[in-house]
């Protein structure tokens, strides 16, 4: 009897450190939360940034930092062209007009990952967000695969193992967040997030190196990964159209009247933006003669509301 016992309290520990944790899957699949690059709900895109790169490899500087990709690579549309991060390396994206919180997703970070070997590869990244520049609050991650050997270039990995790390989702697909998972927002403005920093999760098991989730669970990703496009690849960060304010009035699309109404309502101001971010005309409720897709953020009754129109012939 109590050899029986002991084989059946054996096959427990077994099945409990072979299994991992399972997070929604690849980018495509079923249950999968991954948001494609042409999905029509993404309405800008991070129009400037700045890096402070990291080294190929943290623990041998000799091999130098990264050099792949310009800040250029990561602006506008996802598109495959990516700026390399490094080991530890990191990127801050400026948005304007900002971002702000509403129900579901907001944003989606693009990197480049791809199937390999019946799984996938992938190099992942925490993810921050800030109202200011210099107040910055992080997303709580999870990592649910193995801690105890390391996932090597060009090894095995699922997409299920990761939640709330960029990098999650194989190109041309892209990991959402949404706001709402934020539980320390004293510093932060979440109807007016300007600021996303991305930091590469140096995935290495070695005790001195070793970068933990919200948990305190060691994180594992290709590591060491030695050469110039080495890190976290960053291709672009859209914003869905759920993370901006939804307007309380129909916008009237008809002909698009100048001076534009908003319902039935003449908005104080209306600012005009490119998908892209940038400003193109402010305080200014005439229609843009170019045609094309437009973000504006206008003021009504003291309500500010951002929409994404379309400007005909």
């Amino acid at each position: 009897m109590i050899l029986r016992l002991a084989v059946l309290v054996f096959g427990c520990v077994g099945l409990f450190t072979s299994t991992y944790a399972q997070f929604d899957p690849a980018g495509g699949e079923a249950g999968s939360k991954g948001v494609h690059w042409d999905d029509a709900r993404l309405v800008q895109w991070a129009a400037s940034a700045k890096t402070d790169v990291g080294f190929q490899q943290i623990n041998d500087t000799t091999f130098g930092r990264v050099d792949a990709g310009t800040v250029d690579d990561v602006l506008g549309k996802a598109d495959r062209r990516t700026l390399s991060l490094g080991d530890d390396g990191s990127i801050t994206l400026e948005f304007d007009p900002p971002i702000s919180n509403q129900r579901g997703d907001d944003f989606v970070v693009f990197e480049n990952g791809f199937a390999w070997q019946g799984g996938f590869f992938l190099e992942l990244a925490f993810v921050e967000v800030s109202s200011d520049g210099r107040n910055f609050t992080r997303f709580p991650s999870q990592y649910g695969g193995d801690t105890l050997n390391q996932i090597e270039n060009l090894a095995y990995m699922e997409c299920e193992w990761y939640h709330n790390l960029a990098g999650k989702h194989q190109a041309p697909y892209g990991t959402p967040f949404d706001l709402d998972s934020l539980s320390n927002t004293d510093s932060l403005d979440l109807n007016a997030i300007r600021f996303i920093r991305l930091l590469d999760v140096v995935g290495s098991l070695v005790d001195s190196l070793k970068v933990r989730d919200s948990r305190g669970v060691p994180i594992n990703d290709p590591w060491p990964t030695a050469f110039a496009n080495s890190g976290f690849d960053l291709d672009a960060v859209g914003i869905l159209n759920n993370s901006v304010s939804v307007p309380n009035y129909p916008l009237n699309l008809l002909g698009l009247p100048n001076p534009i109404r908003i319902g039935d309502e003449l908005p104080t101001q209306v600012s005009w933006y490119t998908l892209s971010g940038t400003l193109i005309q402010t305080h200014s409720t005439h229609v843009p003669s170019v045609p094309g897709f437009y973000i504006i953020r206008a003021t009504i009754n003291q309500q500010h509301i951002t929409q994404r129109i379309c400007v005909v012939d």
